[in-house]
């Protein structure tokens, strides 16, 4: 077995004394597995025999004395194959987990970052508190009770759909006391969220540059349409045949689903604002949020996770979005045929979606093609260096009927004043259709008997 340290694993020499540490920072993560005996480098060493009945006792007495809550059934070890003690953490249910003696502070809290562990922050213990608890911010008081709704309420009308006091408690606008939720807050006109928009050339400087604001309905669709208007097609028509290739930038509904997975499940309570920005090569689109409660793997196979259920259950309402938890799974299926994938990238505060630009890659592919094409077919003719200038531009053309003139000059190493000279007198070579869209056609000269 090959061993090499991750995110989710980590490899000890031997048995260390912040044992319980590692296992909580994995409880605290997505789970992940020890291996001790085992170096840094993967070089197995091994337990002995005389040490693991030693090891076994510590590692009972940690799970049951150093770590709370309990978490012996999400704890267990085993020897493997190679004589390593194999400690297996899955993420636990009931975050956030800490040392006994220390509390749920973060002296006594940590997570897996990466590679290591650390202490978790005060607001990190706070929001495993919530997450553990079912507590969601969409369901909270909203800080400002003086909302109106005016944007919502054309939506809702527009779908036939009743809106107004008398369903404001099943929408979860208002809670059983009558006051306003965030929820309310999110798709009221005094909405403090904004969804940053922006587009930048190849040294980064700014293209365009925009803020959208106001309810979170009015933001969705107006970013839609925005961001639609980046996503180009470039259509190419194929030679001699009845056929016109489109490409779009970004295919399907990459760019939309990667647009509304960021406003439906990004955490509200986190101050950061969503961004969409668009590079010469790529899309980005990213919110403040980590995937909510699951690992992404998880997601892609199809475990539902929703931080604002109420929130993705009016954008369903209103028609933005068709399946629940489908949208990262239909990002992957629009690009399946592609050799450029997106890269979906769940961070600690944040989760980022990265979609190539097909258009900027086929531009670079086209023109790599093109000059590989013009360096062969000059390679070619100028190996031939006692064959006339004439009979250059033939053998050019029977290589590339479509040749440009200015491609012809380059590859006999003359002007197109020569080029075209040597056309004008030459009764082998034939242009047939416009200087745009037509070809060119070599004469065959007939034996005479």
């Amino acid at each position: 077995m090959k061993y090499e340290e991750s995110d989710r694993v980590e490899l000890k020499r031997e048995m260390v004394k912040d044992l319980d540490k590692e296992i909580i920072a994995f409880l605290n993560a997505h789970g992940g597995t020890i291996y001790i005996g085992v170096d840094d480098n993967g070089n197995v060493a091994g337990i002995p025999q005389g040490l693991r009945d030693e090891y076994d006792e510590k590692v009972s007495a940690i799970l049951t004395n150093n770590i709370k809550p309990n978490s012996r059934n999400k704890v267990v070890f085993s020897y493997n194959e190679d004589g390593v003690l194999a400690i297996y953490v899955k993420e636990g249910d009931s975050k956030p987990y800490y040392l006994t003696e220390k509390g749920p502070k973060p002296s006594g809290t940590y997570i897996r970052v990466g590679r290591s562990k650390r202490p978790a922050t005060d607001d990190e213990i706070l929001t495993m508190i919530r997450d553990s608890s079912g507590w969601l911010w969409e369901k909270d008081k909203s800080p400002n009770q003086n909302l109106t709704f005016t944007t919502a309420e054309i939506y809702f009308n527009s779908k036939h759909i009743e809106f107004g006091n008398d369903n404001f408690l099943t929408l979860g606008i208002v809670d059983l006391d009558g006051n306003y939720t965030n929820l309310g807050l999110l798709i009221s006109e005094e909405c403090p969220i904004e969804i940053k928009f922006a587009s930048y050339d190849e040294h980064l400087n700014f293209l365009k540059k925009k803020e959208f604001s106001g309810s979170i309905i009015k933001m969705a669709d107006q970013v839609l349409e925005y961001a639609e208007m980046m996503n180009t097609t470039s259509a190419v028509i194929v030679p001699y045949q009845a056929q016109r290739i489109e490409t779009q930038s970004f295919p399907g509904v990459s760019l939309r689903e990667a647009i509304l997975n960021a406003i439906c499940h990004a955490d509200y309570s986190f101050p950061s604002n969503i961004k969409i920005e668009f590079f010469k090569d790529k899309a980005q689109i990213s919110n403040p949020g980590s995937i909510y409660k699951y690992s992404l793997n998880e997601v892609l196979r199809g475990q539902q996770s929703f931080r604002n259920p109420g929130l993705v259950k009016i954008l369903h309402m209103l028609g933005f979005i068709e399946n629940y938890g489908k949208g990262l799974k239909r990002i992957n299926e629009a690009y399946q045929n592609e050799e450029h994938k997106p890269i979906l990238d769940n961070l600690e505060h944040s989760f980022i979606v990265e979609l190539p630009d097909l258009n900027f890659f086929k531009a670079n592919n086209d023109r790599e093609n093109v000059r590989n094409d013009v360096l062969n077919v000059r390679n070619d003719v100028l190996n031939h260096e006692n064959i006339s200038d004439e009979d250059k531009i033939i053998e050019a053309i029977k290589k590339s009927p479509n040749i440009k003139q200015t491609k012809l000059a380059e590859i006999i190493g003359k002007s197109n004043k020569t080029v075209a000279r040597v056309i004008g007198n030459s009764k082998k070579i034939r242009r047939v259709g416009s200087n745009r869209t037509g070809h060119w056609e070599i004469v065959e000269e007939k034996n005479e008997d």
